[in-house]
């Protein structure tokens, strides 16, 4: 019998769809499962960079909560003398980020969210905090917070599509005159899709964008990246919130979106889009669609928030705008699997 042999050449030839293969295989489930216990667990923003975590299959529980929350938008604190002149101190508030929670099906079933996908969680960065001591005359803004995300795909990481988007807060601005100062905190994410316009002492506000665009900018105060585009700029400037999936036409990975980071700006965060720079006013927040960074001494527009119920169709929703902080944070992600209820 003609025995077979490989050749050293075969071997080398054949050396490289092994490793292909190999990698592949490690791929597939190289991220770590949720946790699937009842118990409510949370899940914190990383720095600029994404998390993704395996639906767990096996498991008695048939249902699983999801929420998340848009990150906050930078503080503002600033020294200042009083009419006896002692000097003092006072922060203006920054947006809170908006909070997006539903409840899903785990199963193969249509709308139903499989056992071994990928769920990725694109968590926002707060905005930039701003501190001045003894603020001369003009207007101040601190940096808009990144809005977060959570996308699903089903054939381990080729292709994706949102679940849920909660729009980042605006950050907060301050406006002084030689006899009087005024505090404007930012603007909480939307519950709506649409971004919120900066508040504004005329009727010139920059809009936030609507359908997935960023906001608009106000000068150098950067409006929020949206979903598909960045928040509106001139040529070379980099105080706009840049879009958190840029390139979804062209089947690209969402990455999420870096905040704004013109010089002498303060910075946005970044997120699912990107937070605008702070500058004479607050930067606005990045999500769904961005905030429209806030006219000179006000605070800046909140991102907008989405659920898409195509992808996989949600048994409960919940969509809430929240006010502004003192204690501005990062956005966050909290979730539990749960049995399925017997009506």
């Amino acid at each position: 019998m003609m025995q077979r042999t490989i050749v050293k050449g075969q071997v080398i030839r054949l050396l490289p769809c092994l490793l292909i293969l190999l990698f592949h295989s490690m791929a597939v489930f190289s991220q770590p499962f949720l946790t699937a216990d009842g118990e409510v667990h949370s899940i914190k923003a990383l720095e600029e960079t994404y998390q993704d975590f395996n639906i767990p299959e096996d498991t008695e529980f048939g249902q699983f909560n999801l929420e998340i929350e848009g990150a906050d938008g930078g503080w503002i604190e600033y020294t200042y003398l009083d009419r006896f002149g002692t000097k003092r101190t006072q922060r203006v508030n920054g947006g809170e980020g908006a909070t997006v929670s539903a409840t899903y099906r785990i199963g193969y079933g249509g709308g139903q969210l499989p056992p071994r996908s990928v769920l990725r969680l694109i968590i926002g960065n707060r905005g930039e905090r701003a501190k001045f001591d003894l603020l001369s005359e003009g207007g101040y803004g601190a940096g808009g917070g990144g809005g977060s995300a959570a996308l699903l795909s089903k054939d381990n990481g080729a292709t994706w599509q949102i679940i849920m988007v909660a729009g980042g807060g605006g950050g907060g601005g301050v406006d002084t005159k030689e006899i009087d100062t005024k505090y404007n905190p930012g603007l909480p994410g939307s519950s709506g899709e649409d971004g919120l316009g900066g508040e504004h002492s005329k009727m010139e506000a920059m809009p936030g964008g609507i359908r997935g665009s960023g906001g608009q900018s106000s000068g150098i105060t950067g409006g929020g990246g949206g979903v598909y585009e960045d928040g509106q700029h001139e040529t070379g400037a980099l105080y706009y919130g840049n879009a958190g999936w840029k390139d979804h036409k062209l089947s690209g990975q969402p990455l999420g979106g870096l905040g704004g980071t013109e010089k002498d700006c303060y910075n946005g965060g970044w997120g699912f889009g990107g937070g605008g720079s702070g500058a004479e006013g607050g930067g606005g927040g990045g999500g769904y669609s961005g905030g429209g960074g806030g006219t000179p001494g006000f605070g800046g527009g909140g991102g907008g928030s989405h659920i898409n119920s195509f992808t996989a169709q949600p048994l409960t929703v919940s969509k809430k705008q929240n006010g502004d902080t003192n204690n501005p944070e990062h956005g966050r992600v909290r979730y539990q699997f749960a049995k399925t209820r017997q009506d």
